[in-house]
């Protein structure tokens, strides 16, 4: 949309067309043609809100030309006034069926022209605005919808996982059994004590993973513990394939209130955040990532750090927008991927429960979140 209204005169008056420029161009953007055929070469790189037309043309009159520009819907809703000095009805008539928008006579007063054309120019100006709106409404349909479906297939899939899970169990219970048998036998064997610690490990991650998708699945609101879901995803972290064992994870988690809501709501978010500020130390030789948690005043608050590449100034102010991403949608071993939901559905999900995320981001020494949610 232009900040200054563009306007083009299609006249083959040269004095009519010096007129009408001398008029309208302190307040507007004006371009002149003396021919239809003139005025469509000009439309290729010009781009008026509104069109001052003359019927009677040498060559392609101005009615031809109407139906030729209402063709091109490259040039949107752009408005057409003919200038004429046939003002019988029929002849109005066949403009109107052309998509002439309004009529102004020859000869024409000033103070008229820069009535119609002031109301014409705010009138695009309005259409544009709404063709831009709904333009972002569709896509914020299309996002959700893709969201919903997305989060329908996880849900069926994690439904699934947890019975396979759950099945682990069994084997898992047998291993662990036989280990003490042979750890009573051999207690000093450094094999047997890493099997032990291992198959302890698995033990935990399928509880985590058995509870979590319990909690998850759950359709109702709930007391949810902010500290439980912080350990919980930090442990599925640590199972992920490409989670670097060697990474330092410090938490620092204080006491703070339950919140009401789904609990599926904040494991997604926090653990999304967890996730990302774990991919963001994914080609450092040291990763390290300290997440805290606490009350300041009436918010809680949840802090995600690392100490990856950061974020630059100019991606700051897009990161939470719908498909902005840094990562490719696929990509061999172990380079992290990304679709450019994850934060706008964090985003989403924090401020429905009246919170808010900050980010603050250094190049090259790494990248805060904060979640503030209120206590009460």
């Amino acid at each position: 949309m232009n900040e200054v209204g563009q306007i083009l005169v299609v006249d083959d008056s040269k004095s009519i067309r010096e007129r009408l420029e001398g008029i309208l161009s302190p307040e507007y953007r004006v371009e002149t043609a003396d021919s239809g055929e003139m005025a469509l070469a000009i439309l290729t790189t010009f781009k008026p809100d509104l069109l001052l037309l003359d019927v009677e043309m040498p060559g392609m009159n101005g009615i031809e030309l109407c139906r030729r520009i209402r063709k091109d819907a490259s040039l949107g809703f752009v408005k057409v006034i003919m200038i004429s000095s046939l003002v019988k009805l029929d002849e109005r008539l066949k403009g109107y069926q052309a998509g002439v928008d309004d009529y102004l006579g020859k000869p024409f007063k000033k103070e008229e022209l820069l009535a119609k054309v002031k109301v014409f120019v705010k009138l695009k100006a309005v259409e544009d605005k709404l063709f831009e709106l709904n333009n972002q409404l569709s896509e914020q349909v299309r996002v959700r919808t893709a969201q919903l479906i997305d989060a329908e297939k996880m849900a069926a899939i994690g439904r699934h996982t947890a019975g396979i899970v759950h099945n682990l169990n069994s084997p898992l219970q047998v291993i662990m059994g036989n280990i003490q048998l042979m750890a009573y036998k051999d207690p000093d064997n450094p094999r047997l004590t890493k099997l032990s610690n291992a198959s302890e490990q698995m033990k935990n991650i399928i509880a985590t993973l058995l509870t979590t998708s319990s909690l998850e699945n759950s359709a109702e609101e709930m007391d949810v513990d902010l500290n439980r879901v912080i350990r919980s995803q930090i442990e599925l972290l640590k199972s992920h394939p490409h989670f670097d064992p060697g990474t330092r994870i410090e938490l620092e988690l204080a006491p703070i209130p339950m919140i009401r809501g789904m609990y599926v709501h904040f494991s997604q978010s926090i653990g999304n955040l967890i996730k990302n500020a774990s991919e963001a130390m994914s080609q450092n030789p040291t990763k390290w990532l300290f997440i805290s948690s606490w009350l300041q005043e009436e918010a809680i608050v949840i802090q995600i750090s690392d100490i990856g590449h950061g974020i630059p100034e100019e991606g700051l102010c897009r990161i939470f927008d719908p498909f902005y991403t840094t990562k490719p949608l696929t990509a061999a071993g172990k380079q992290p991927t990304g679709t450019g939901l994850g934060l706008a559905s964090c985003k989403e999900m924090i401020e429905s429960y009246g919170g808010r995320i900050v980010v603050e981001s250094e190049m090259d020494k790494g990248t805060t979140f904060k979640v503030l949610l209120p206590s009460t």
